[in-house]
């Protein structure tokens, strides 16, 4: 199984870019006091929550919320 950073990285990939998709769940993670590698399912909400309060100003709602799906499905 791969690591929820890589999932999440690999679905926000195509929309944002690497360095931004990178971006985004390292600075979730620092938020939680952890490092990238160390994010498990657990931390998927409020890494949900930082990609659509990131996400919400460039993208449609409907656009964030496949994200979001995609990643869920990728994680679990």
């Amino acid at each position: 199984m791969a690591s929820l950073f890589a999932v999440v990285t690999e679905v926000l990939e195509p929309y944002t870019g690497r360095i931004v998709a990178d971006t985004c769940v390292r600075a979730s993670a620092i938020s939680m006091g952890k490092t990238a590698d160390e994010l498990v399912l657990d931390d998927l909400p409020a890494i949900e929550a930082n990609i659509r309060r990131v996400l919400s100003p460039v993208a449609g709602r409907s656009t964030v919320d496949d994200l979001l799906t995609r990643i869920e499905s990728g994680a679990r």
